[in-house]
């Protein structure tokens, strides 16, 4: 018992100690200056074993109370003022030690900020391992590794992937002074929910009905992800061939490719933003950015990643990659969706375990000099698996938001084949040199519309994609740019117009890329202002709270200084008139002669337009009842009304809402059953407003009615309104195109006129505008013959024939003839004539069939005397006999078949005998096949007898030879 207590006394003294020891270090660091967070990452990466110098670590941790860091080898910032320095003697150790608190590392900080690397069961994983110079951490490896296999090299960011077992890479490789950052590799998920097609988003429709130049024409879009399929009729001839892409082709990559840029041949709604351009596919497989000579030399500008792991919260090797790729290339943008994990929550980081925020789903979408995106439904509310910011060090993402129901993947896609766009019309003029990323970010940023909670925010970033908007500011030049050195100042004077509601400037630039693992992405810091001249008042960016929070990350922005993004918004509501001065200004720590580019805009009040439907091709009650009325519009009052009303045909006008909120900008109107010209009316009390005529009637619908060897004929559906129709042609071209026109509404070709079998029909209308184009029709999958579809039968009991023709056309047919031929083709006998009328189908009935194989075809013929023949259909029976056996003899080396009597009863046995009568096998009465190899040479005896055998139906011989 005193032994005992002895043992606790001395316990309790050696946990006081320790806790000492421990308090220690805190009590001095606190001295210095160190906040708690700072003192407990010297706590965290401290080495509690190790305070001196270590020349196989070289690595210490460092506290810059002081100014004067130029000259400390600085790996990383873990916080504002804590650092990995490398130390490279104990003599600049001992130096370091005089002027500024450090204390040897321990190897933590080289793992990413996730969940511990090393948290696996047993087994070989992938690891990304990254050093500061390649060619030693390749000759470490090379020299130290024996149980890792070295699976990818990524050059530019110097790491390496290997495979390995987590104990090897905690014992062996984690020490290594040539490793600096470890990550485990995860696999990428495509971002599911293809939606449907909505062009009344996004301004789409009136892009493409006002600039129809605007296709993204020559703009290579790069589509990372599986292989789309390079025929399918809206990407036809628009793939370029890539050693890089994915061996699986999928329905995911070919829904992207057609959102981004699909040619609409096949129907409106296979239409993308950038019909123009084309495709180059490489495979997500690697999640570090593709090799920059490869995508320059496809002219890739701009890459679609509509895929995702899951949230990570780390500036780790693959966001890097991208942050240096587009650092070197300041012309290429990367689009990624922000991801579809919404409802779950982050599992590290400093906002671990916040609901709804922070679970952006991929490293790679750390970088900052790409875009992701949110998704949005179809009355502009946030997808509710939409995945939302912040980045890990605070920074907003997701930064745009755009149509996407079902998910990300789509919404990324819009804003891709947006960015297409917007490079080709600044191309063109421009002298056919590129837009700078910084640029296109600016002017999207600049130029979204605001949704989801006033301002900016972490769920859809500056707003929701405005393509039309965003192509206009590059039309009339609404951008501006310069490059900046530190502590550098540059201006810019715009005159702001009186009854101005909105004056808004983005500031947008590419950065270099950070150290691996940094506390936060942005190294160079550039800061946005306004100023009213006239009033002397300043306005700076809308800032978020980065506190991890819910109620924090919530909150509405405020105005101050930007530290963390590369792009800052300064929105000034109901500005006076007058002059205002755009200012950028650099801070101390930028490292370069700094590019950067400005957006701006100004809306006006009392202004309205619809901006949905502006064309026939925004209207098909078959696919859509419900039409999405847009309009845009900026009052001051809120709650100003308006009176919507429709006229079909021009003559009076019907209310189909009074006092509407303009501030809405939507109205959703059941479309009505009716064949008409429409316009819609906007009465407001500034104002009487009119859309554009539209044509509210079902689209045509061609079909074949015949497909002969030497020409074929299309018809269709009588248009209401047209007055001609365009027949329409997919051949050399990738898209479809126009090759004659007529006032029928039918037309035959001949072959060796058309070698294409792929046509749509678009009417002319009596206002010449044209209506909807059809769906595209191939002429051979339609089950269409020379003048017929189908010619077949049907076997009745007691083995009578029913014959059926189905004709593709009535018209010029005279009669049909049903004709019995021998096997090798000759005319037998007719087996029946019928007269023709309107109607398709025709059947004859044949009573007696002979034994075994009969064969049929249909003579057609035309009021003008020619004939046609349907293809011959071979049938086989037993003719009256109740079964045949066949061949008959037979070799015992093949099977013998048999066929009963259409009609007999499932129940009825089938038995067989040798020569003295014994039964050696009883079947079930089956139509199909016996196999004799078993039997010996000879003749077998047969019965087909009733299901209780007392019924003999009837007998016979085999022979088998």
């Amino acid at each position: 018992m005193t032994n005992d207590i002895h043992f606790i006394v001395d316990f309790k003294i050696a946990k006081w100690f320790w806790c000492l020891l421990l308090c220690m270090p805190f009590l001095s660091l606190g001295q210095i200056g160190m906040t708690k967070n700072e003192m407990e990452l010297f706590l965290k990466h401290g080495n509690s074993s190790h305070s001196g110098y270590d020349a196989h670590n070289p690595y210490v941790l460092a506290f810059l109370n002081s100014e004067n860091t130029n000259k400390l080898d600085i790996i990383r910032m873990l916080d504002e003022r804590v650092a990995i320095i490398k130390v490279q003697s104990i003599t600049d150790f001992e130096n370091i030690k005089q002027k500024i608190e450090i204390k040897t590392a321990n190897y933590d900080w080289k793992l990413a900020s996730s969940t511990n690397v090393f948290n696996n069961k047993k087994g070989t994983y992938s690891y990304i391992i990254a050093g500061n110079n390649l060619d030693s951490l390749l000759a470490t490896l090379n020299k130290t590794v024996v149980k890792a296999d070295i699976l990818q090299i990524d050059k530019p960011t110097k790491s390496v992937i290997i495979k390995t077992n987590p104990e090897y890479l905690k014992d062996k490789l984690l020490p290594l002074p040539e490793i600096i950052f470890i990550d485990k590799v995860l696999s990428p998920n495509t971002e599911i929910g293809i939606i449907g097609y909505n062009n009344s988003f996004h301004g789409l429709n009136l892009m493409q009905y006002e600039i129809p130049e605007a296709t993204g024409e020559n703009i290579t879009v790069g589509i990372k992800e599986d292989k789309m399929d390079s025929t399918d009729l809206d990407l036809y001839k628009r793939v370029l061939p890539s050693s890089h892409s994915s061996n699986k082709i999928s329905n995911h990559a070919t829904a992207i490719a057609t959102l981004i840029g699909g040619a609409g041949n096949t129907f409106y709604d296979g239409l993308g933003v950038a019909d123009g351009c084309r495709f180059y596919s490489s495979s997500f497989a690697n999640l570090f950015a593709d090799d920059s000579i490869d995508l320059a030399r496809n002219h890739v500008t701009v890459q679609n990643h509509s895929y995702g792991t899951l949230p990570q919260q780390y500036y780790g090797a693959e966001a890097m990659s991208y942050d240096l790729q587009t650092w070197q290339n300041k012309q290429l943008i990367h689009v990624f969706s922000a991801g579809n994990s919404g409802l779950v929550s982050s599992m590290e980081g400093k906002y671990a375990n916040l609901s709804n925020y922070a679970n952006i789903t991929g490293n790679f979408k750390m970088a900052k000099n790409i875009i992701s995106v949110a998704a949005v439904s179809a009355n502009n509310e946030v997808a509710e698996a939409s995945s939302g910011g912040p980045l890990y060090d605070g920074r907003i993402a997701p930064q745009i938001a755009a149509y996407g129901p079902g998910g990300t993947s789509d919404a990324a896609a819009l804003v891709s084949g947006t960015i297409a766009v917007m490079q080709q019309v600044y191309r063109d003029s421009n002298q056919q040199q590129l837009p700078a990323s910084s640029l296109i970010k600016a002017i999207l940023f600049n130029t979204a519309d605001d949704i989801f909670r006033k301002g900016i925010d972490y769920k859809t970033g500056y707003g929701l994609l405005n393509s039309y908007e965003a192509i206009k500011t590059i039309q009339h030049k609404l951008y501006d740019s310069g490059q900046i050195s530190s502590n550098q100042t540059w201006t810019k004077k715009i005159l702001i117009p009186e009854n101005a509601s909105e004056f808004k400037v983005t500031l947008a630039w590419t950065d270099s890329p950070a150290p691996l693992n940094n506390n936060k992405a942005l190294v160079n810091d550039l800061d946005l202002e306004i100023k009213d001249i006239v009033r002397n008042t300043s306005y700076q960016p809308w800032v978020l709270n980065e506190i991890p929070s819910i109620d924090a990350l919530s909150s509405l922005p405020s105005r101050k200084r930007d530290s963390l993004n590369t792009a800052e918004q300064v929105s000034v509501a109901l500005p006076a008139g007058g002059l205002y001065e755009i200012t950028i200004r650099s801070m101390a720590q930028v490292n370069t002669s700094l590019p950067f580019h400005i957006a701006y805009h100004v809306d006006t009040f009392n202004v309205f337009r619809f901006t949905n439907p502006v064309s026939s091709l925004d209207i098909n009650r078959e696919e859509n009842e419900v039409l999405d009325i847009r309009w845009r519009c900026f009052v001051r009052d809120p709650d100003i009304p308006g009176d919507l009303f429709i006229s079909y045909g021009g003559n009076q006008w019907e209310l189909l809402e009074n006092e509407v909120r303009l501030v809405n900008q939507s109205y959703l109107w059941n479309i009505k059953d009716t064949n008409a010209v429409a316009t819609f009316k906007m009465i407001t009390p500034f104002g009487t407003f009119f859309s554009n005529e539209i044509i509210i009637s079902k689209v045509v619908r061609p079909k074949v009615e015949f497909n002969c060897t030497d020409s074929f004929k299309l018809s269709w559906n009588k248009h209401v309104y047209a007055k001609s129709y365009t027949i329409f042609s997919l051949g050399e071209s990738p898209y479809l195109e126009p090759i004659l026109m007529t006032t029928d509404t039918f037309k035959t070709f001949r072959r060796k006129d058309f070698t294409s079998n792929l046509f749509a029909i678009q009417p002319i209308l009596s206002n010449n505008l044209s209506a909807t184009r059809s769906s595209i029709l191939n002429v051979t999958t339609q089950g269409v013959q020379c003048f017929y579809k189908t010619f077949y039968y049907t076997l009745l009991d007691k083995n009578k024939l029913d014959l059926v023709l189905e004709l593709s056309t009535a018209q010029n047919i005279d009669s049909l003839f049903f004709e019995q031929l021998t096997s090798n083709g000759q005319l037998l006998k007719v087996s029946g004539a019928l007269k023709t009328s309107n109607q398709l189908n025709y059947n004859q009935r044949v009573n007696e069939l002979d034994q075994g194989t009969s064969y049929f075809r249909v003579k057609i013929k035309f009021k003008n005397s020619e004939s046609i023949y349907t293809e011959t259909i071979s049938i086989l029976t037993s003719g009256s006999k109740p079964i045949i056996f066949y061949p008959n003899p037979i070799n015992r080396g093949n099977p013998l078949n048999f066929v009963l009597l259409q009609g007999t009863s499932l129940d009825n046995k089938l038995q067989l005998f040798d020569l003295a009568g014994h039964l050696i096998r009883t079947l079930s009465a089956f139509n199909g096949q016996l196999n004799i190899s078993q039997f010996p040479a000879g003749i077998l005896f047969y019965k087909l007898v009733s299901g209780d055998i007392k019924t003999i139906i009837d007998s016979g011989k085999i022979i088998i030879l």
